[in-house]
């Protein structure tokens, strides 16, 4: 299984705002690999290729149904959780990427929260959230992007109805970055030096 990273959201548009992650993922374990599974706008991954290259590391943006790399390092860029989790091409390929032993695969906002139980198709700029089935990646556990705190109120539309007790939900501030141990049974979150909060 590959590493797992999850991260709340700030790698977007604006991802220059966040240059501990930059630099992590300048550093991370290459090759590097950049992919936009939860969107058809490739402006986030440009933007991080063309902010990772002016730190010397070589990026390669990767397509929906590219295929897969055996090795190094894949940041998934943000977008819409039910996109990415809807659509069985894109669901398939982050599903295998997550298996191979030799990846680092980092999710960041929407990319994460398709990885949970459930997963929802907007969490910040007052829209509804509408939610579907996620890809059931990380056992019971549904995660909330861009979150305004532990215990922010739209975690709530995550209850999985077919779980008792609605399942686990994690809440992930903007710059806050956890990596996943323990998958398959006994998951847990491990907060990583880059993580802002």
């Amino acid at each position: 299984m590959a590493r797992l990273i999850l991260s709340g959201g700030g790698l977007g548009l604006r991802a220059d705002a966040w240059p501990e992650a930059l630099d992590w993922l300048a550093t991370a374990p290459a090759p590097l690999h950049l992919a936009s599974l939860a969107s058809h706008d490739l402006r986030q991954a440009q933007t991080l290729a063309a902010l990772l290259g002016q730190r010397n590391s070589a990026v390669e943006i990767l397509s929906p149904g590219s295929g897969d790399p055996l090795r190094g390092t894949i940041f998934l860029c943000g977008g819409d959780a039910t996109l990415l989790a809807e659509d069985p091409l894109r669901a398939s390929q982050l599903r295998r990427w997550i298996a191979l032993p030799d990846l680092t695969v980092v999710a960041d906002s929407a990319s994460a929260m398709a990885l949970g139980r459930r997963a929802a198709s907007c969490t910040c700029g007052g829209h509804p959230i509408r939610t579907v089935a996620g890809l059931g990646a990380l056992g019971e556990w549904s995660i909330l992007a861009h979150a305004e705190g532990p215990h922010d109120a739209r975690i709530a539309a995550l209850h999985d109805p077919e779980t008792p007790g609605g399942g686990a939900q994690l809440a992930l501030r903007t710059g806050e970055a956890v990596e996943v141990v323990g998958l398959p049974d006994a998951v847990r979150f491990e907060r990583v030096s880059w993580s802002r909060t």
